[in-house]
């Protein structure tokens, strides 16, 4: 793994852009007292070095008609873990898929639109995957804190 040493202004433009990715170079770099030019070559080498991996937006769940977050902790047979990964990325519920330490093999954070749907997600979707041994299911109660947002010492 080779690390990147960033400075000021590329944690700068990583927050800000981590707070609003349809931020402007323009404000930006008002903000950091540079050009605009200079955002955006950084930007461009932040992406080359795959820091930054792109631009996204963020969908609130409950005004799509899935308002059930779930996260379902598996426990797998390791050899056939690449095959699990493979079909738990096909599953379009779920967006977050994590290989983890600790007690469970892998971790994985999606939504629902109600129970019922929750439960096929879960018994007919991801329980019935080949090396699936067990799942441990748990419903997002209330959502106190999410950002991607790096906390440099700035």
């Amino acid at each position: 793994m080779v690390i990147t040493t960033l400075d000021n202004i590329d944690e700068m433009i990583i927050r800000s852009l981590s707070q609003d990715g349809k931020e402007s170079y323009t404000k930006i770099a008002n903000k950091l007292g540079v050009s605009a030019q200079t955002i955006s070559d950084r930007v461009e080498k932040l992406r080359k070095k795959k820091i930054i991996k792109g631009f996204t937006i963020e969908v609130d769940p409950e005004k799509v008609d899935y308002p059930i977050e779930f996260i379902c902790e598996l426990d797998i047979d390791a050899s056939v873990m690449d095959d699990v990964l493979a079909v738990l990325e096909q599953i379009e519920e779920i967006h977050v898929i994590k290989i983890t330490t600790g007690i469970h093999d892998i971790l994985c954070i999606g939504n629902a639109q109600n129970i019922e749907n929750l439960h096929n997600i879960i018994e007919r979707k991801i329980s019935t995957i080949l090396g699936v041994n067990k799942t441990y299911t748990s419903i997002t109660l209330k959502k106190i804190k999410q950002n991607q947002i790096l906390n440099f010492n700035v």
